[in-house]
């Protein structure tokens, strides 16, 4: 009896993993906020994250792409942020936390659009 109980709290525990290491934030540097300007290039409104490609353009002219991750869907819109109020082509200010190895990844916590209106896009704020 004991025995089918340790296996149970096992197989319990080994279902939790995948979940927890999904939405881990070990990727990204939590230590150090970027904001970011730039240009929406495109937009994927799907679960289990809304993730934007954006490109940022240096003082050199040099235009990096970067990727964006975001709360899902229903999380986004309880925030008020819908999905017709990001689109290709706008110009939006990104803050929040970039990838520990550097990669142009950022996990973002808001989005500033053109009009000043700013979007929290993360549970984290």
């Amino acid at each position: 009896m004991h025995a089918r109980w340790l296996w149970l709290a096992l197989i319990g525990v080994l279902g939790m993993l995948p979940a927890e290491a999904h939405h881990s934030w070990a990727r990204y540097d939590g230590e150090h906020i970027v904001t970011l300007k730039g240009v929406i290039t495109e937009i994927e409104w799907a679960s289990p994250h809304v993730v934007m490609r954006f490109a940022v353009t240096n003082e050199q002219a040099e235009r990096a792409e970067w990727t964006v991750e975001m709360d899902p869907p229903t999380l986004l819109n309880r925030y008020g942020l819908r999905h017709d109020s990001l689109a290709a082509g706008m110009p939006v200010t990104i803050t929040g936390v970039g990838a520990r190895s550097g990669a142009p990844m950022l996990r973002a916590v808001t989005i500033e659009v053109e009009d000043g209106t700013v979007y929290r896009v993360s549970s984290r704020v």
